[in-house]
């Protein structure tokens, strides 16, 4: 009887601590100091509370330290009184906190400003956050290309960041979250931070550059909302109830466990394992890692590699004995496993023991770096390029010992060509010769896969859009694609689906710009068809079927080399200019460059017309135009003839044919407008 009074109590304790943990009057994780609202339009404003409890939300004009004393004192008539004395009220709006603790309070439309303070003042508390501007939000997202920070892209943008800052600009991202189940109230988040040389390394270089664009146009604040996740298909952006409607779907959901709320810790659990086991068994097998720093390690007997040639896929010998007798077989077969090389440097005695950058281009797929057996830096993934610093006292005089342990996991390993390989020491840089030492430390069959979570369907949108709301964002930014390359076919209606959920949970026809991807891997002979040129082409469809919707071009950014190029100055810019065009309605910025409509056959000529509003065409030698003849694409001349029309060769006697342009994983641009903006990759009809 006791131990039933004491479960009793404990439960009843629980219960009410948790009740009182739901009835805290609080706003969503995203709006915190330093955030954005949306001028111009009702704003709402939303959180949790008291059951019947009526609240007051005010946007004020107030100093902090009287904002941060409101906020944590006891708000009884005394300090609404204060709160009129002490703050100008801006705007100001009610709500009532209903039956399942949730309110909801919509602001009147307000002009560009700030800073202020929005408080939520309930019948004795009050929540509150400060340094609040009122400006354009923008919502951000895709996979690895929106997130690409400025860091990656130095380079490049070095010289544009080194000193600006703009406390007009806030941006916000999103940590990577998750839910398969169902969608989130609430979303976790990052602080919201303003741009200066010092803070602006992890801010998405993509946003960085539309927004100071946007910023520096209409002279009001700029808030960004980056929710994005590398590696992500457009699938995991979108709500479930869309996704069903396709075909196939709706068996997606049913075989996967998403209801099952411990699927995914039971799924990583036993990967991790698997993935663990596997990373201890090349380590014991490796016979390099233990041996190579000890003094007087004899580096002679390595092999001497091109670090570009197909040196994981070499033949190996191997000595097989049957009944007594020893065989020699070849065999010839890509590798896993754990390699070492060793490249040299040589320096004059006047930079011994100086600081120093080594730059090693890119490598698949993880590695680990060492300058005369003193460890400099590691990336665990294939894509960013290894820069790293080399502290004082690690060189010397004569010759220095850069080794590296490349750790390949599935797939060949390789490191990327064109990419920069060179010591720096102060304005010196010394190249690192193509021609290194290699010693295999132990071969293994691929790593076990894992399943990259965040990547499932709607799992996405659960944790990192629905969370915002009815949040009323300017204009929404969309770089993705590059994940959807293995079954382009449907990608355009599937991100169609996508804007008309987002834009229905928000309650707004919110615009959308779209940035078309970029050029990547090689250029060919021939006209082709591939994932990536499909996946352009599908973004193409998509911006013309999505009402208020443009297109992005960046074929001329591309890097042959590098799926995260580093130009994000240029696709930052001409997404901000299209953002003009579809937000503000503005046509006075440069736009997505020659946009054709219409095409005709004249006189052994397809002769497009580009629209007006795109801008003049550039007059200069054209090249990769293509047309479709007897069921195949074939090259075709083609030239500018006028601002808005261009004239490609048809062979004699065709008189209907398709006309494409740029239809090439990494074609060459050669067609711009005068505002140098170069025509997406497109195909059109010619009658």
């Amino acid at each position: 009887m006791k131990k039933s009074f004491l479960l009793f109590v404990s439960v009843m304790t629980f219960c009410a601590a948790w009740a009182a943990q739901g009835s805290e009057l609080r706003l969503p994780r995203f709006f915190t100091n330093g955030m954005v609202l949306q001028r111009d339009v009702r704003m709402p404003v939303w959180g949790w509370g008291t059951p019947g409890e009526e609240v007051t939300v005010y946007v004020v004009k107030a100093k902090e330290e009287w904002t941060d004393a409101f906020v944590n004192g006891s708000v009884d008539v005394a300090g609404k009184k204060a709160l009129g004395k002490n703050a100008a009220v801006v705007a100001k709006a009610q709500a009532a906190v209903g039956k399942d603790g949730r309110w909801k309070a919509w602001l009147p439309k307000m002009k560009a400003g700030g800073p202020y303070s929005l408080l939520v003042v309930g019948r004795s508390h009050a929540v509150g956050i400060r340094d609040v501007l009122v400006g354009d939000v923008f919502l951000c997202s895709g996979q690895s290309n929106m997130e690409l920070p400025i860091r990656r892209c130095m380079d490049v943008v070095a010289e544009d960041v080194k000193d600006y800052r703009n406390d007009k600009i806030r941006y916000l991202k999103l940590p990577h979250q998750f839910n398969y189940v169902r969608p989130n109230d609430d979303v976790q988040v990052q602080p919201w931070q303003d741009i200066t040389p010092e803070n602006c390394g992890e801010v998405s270089a993509i946003c960085y550059f539309m927004a100071r664009e946007l910023q520096e146009r209409y002279g009001v604040p700029v808030g960004i909302v980056n929710s994005s996740v590398g590696g992500t298909q457009v699938q995991a952006w979108m709500p479930q109830k869309v996704l069903k409607g396709f075909r196939g779907y709706e068996r997606e959901f049913e075989q996967r466990k998403y209801h099952q709320a411990d699927w995914v810790d039971s799924v990583r659990r036993a990967e991790a394992k698997a993935g663990g086991e596997w990373e201890r068994s090349m380590v014991e097998r490796d016979r390099v890692v233990g041996e190579w720093r000890r003094e007087g390690y004899d580096f002679s007997d390595w092999m001497k590699v091109n670090m570009f040639a197909d040196w994981s896929n070499m033949k190996v010998t191997t000595n097989v004995s049957i009944n007594g007798d020893t065989l020699t077989r070849e065999s010839q077969r890509p590798r896993n496993g754990s390699f070492w090389f060793r490249a040299t440097v040589t320096l004059p005695a006047e930079l011994a023991g100086r600081r120093g950058v080594l730059r090693f281009g890119a490598m698949k797929d993880a590695d680990s770096i060492f300058v005369n057996g003193q460890f400099v830096g590691n990336t665990t993934y294939e894509y960013p390029p290894r820069v790293y610093a080399v502290g004082e006292g690690i060189l010397r005089e004569g010759e220095n010992d850069i080794v590296v342990h490349l750790m390949s996991q599935n797939g060949r390993a390789n490191f990327t060509k064109g990419k920069l390989y060179q010591l720096e020491v102060g304005e010196l840089v010394f190249p690192i010769a193509e021609e290194v030492q290699m010693q295999v430390g132990c071969l293994m069959p691929p790593k076990p896969s894992s399943t990259y979570f965040v990547d499932c369907p709607t799992g996405l949108y659960n944790a990192m859009i629905a969370p915002l709301g009815e949040f009323p964002f300017r204009g929404m930014l969309w770089y993705q694609g590059e994940s959807n390359q293995g079954h382009p076919s449907d990608y355009a209606s599937l991100l169609e689906g996508m804007v008309g959920a987002w834009r229905k949970q928000m309650g707004r026809h919110i615009p959308a710009v779209i940035v078309q991807l970029p050029g990547y891997m090689g250029s060919h002979e021939e006209p082709v068809e591939t994932g990536w040129t499909r996946i352009r082409h599908q973004q193409y469809l998509a911006a013309h079927a999505i009402a208020d919707a443009a297109l992005v071009p960046t074929l001329d950014t591309g890097e042959y080399n590098d799926i995260h190029p580093q130009d994000k100055r240029a696709a930052g810019r001409r997404a901000a200019w299209q953002m003009s065009h579809v937000a503000y309605g503005d046509k006075s910025a440069a736009g997505g460059g020659p946009e054709p409509v219409s095409a005709a056959v004249k006189n052994g000529e397809a002769v497009i017309t580009f629209s007006p509003a795109s801008g003049k065409l550039n007059d200069a030698p054209l090249r990769d135009f293509a047309v479709l003849v007897g069921g195949k694409y074939q090259w075709a001349d083609a030239k500018v003839t006028g601002d808005r029309t261009v004239a490609v060769t048809l062979p004699q006697g065709v008189t209907s044919t398709t006309v494409r342009y740029c239809w090439d994983d990494y074609p060459q641009p050669t067609l711009f407008n005068t505002d140098g903006v170069p025509a997406p990759q497109f195909e059109i009809e010619a009658k």
